[in-house]
């Protein structure tokens, strides 16, 4: 039996080493990540398709042109993705770029949350969560993550189909506001961002693991009633940031400051400009 293993492994091993490595990076989070950025505010050049990037549209890679692929829920919209390209060439990423997007609008991270229920501050099982988990058997991992974690291995395997390794250089991460909706889960976001961190690149095999650039959400100070938590979170994310020097300070985890992005009337959800600004910040963030 151990000779057999052996052998399967070594079979695994040779199939990645014959196979071309290629650029991916992992975008996830809420409804900023899906994006509310309008396609018909854009200028001309913006709608021009990006050479060498491939965008998983849940069943291949296709070239990535907004306006021709759906990058949103809605035909007419986009998210970080757009302004993420130009980050990362200005920083000089060259090569084939292929993303993965996956997002759930309102959705948080703490486990103690199931949709916009508190539950906590306790795990249980079967929350709707992008909690990771604390080991790939945990019973509390979040419905999200899983369904995160499919959308990312139907990509790495038509990626390897097509004769393609895929090499993850960085996630990129737009989320938090559902969890600024309780001082509990605003408090211990750090720890479970890092967690994130930790759990999709074991779960994925990344090595090494990829740094994760996060925005700073909610930068508009307003009569949102619901963040009740805003301010705390807003302050333990920039405490997560590797150059905080804080004692929570977790290396890897990079956070994009988004003060004077735009945003529209709700004060939530980042305008047309302020998508554009987040997306450059993130692939700068991932770049270096």
């Amino acid at each position: 039996m151990r000779s057999l293993v052996c052998l399967l492994l070594a079979w695994a091993t040779l199939g990645a080493a014959e196979r071309t490595p290629v650029t991916v990076y992992l975008l996830g989070g809420q409804s900023n990540m899906q994006g509310l950025g309008k396609l018909a505010e854009l200028p001309p050049a913006e709608l021009a398709e990006s050479p060498g990037v491939f965008f998983w549209n849940g069943k291949a890679f296709e070239p990535m042109q907004p306006g021709k692929t759906k990058l949103s829920t809605r035909a007419g919209e986009f998210g970080p993705e757009v302004g993420f390209v130009r980050g990362l060439r200005a920083a000089g990423v060259q090569g084939d770029v292929y993303l993965i997007k996956h997002h759930l609008s309102g959705q948080p991270l703490d486990a103690g949350w199931n949709n916009a229920s508190w539950q906590g501050p306790d795990p249980g099982p079967k929350r709707a969560t992008f909690y990771p988990g604390k080991e790939a058997t945990d019973p509390n991992i979040g419905l999200h993550y899983l369904a995160w974690q499919k959308v990312n291995t139907a990509a790495f395997a038509a990626l390897r189909a097509a004769g393609k390794e895929p090499v993850v250089k960085g996630i990129a991460w737009v989320q938090g506001e559902a969890d600024a909706k309780h001082e509990v889960s605003a408090q211990r976001y750090p720890a479970t961002l890092a967690l994130l961190r930790q759990r999709l690149s074991a779960d994925l095999g990344l090595k090494p693991e990829p740094p994760l650039a996060y925005a700073q959400v909610l930068p508009a100070a307003g009569p949102v009633a619901r963040f009740v938590a805003r301010d705390l979170l807003r302050r333990r994310m920039a405490e997560a940031d590797e150059s905080s020097r804080h004692a929570d300070a977790v290396p890897g985890l990079r956070m994009v400051k988004t003060d004077g992005f735009g945003v529209i009337a709700d004060l939530v959800h980042f305008n047309t400009g302020g998508q554009l600004k987040l997306g450059e910040a993130l692939g700068a963030a991932l770049a270096k």
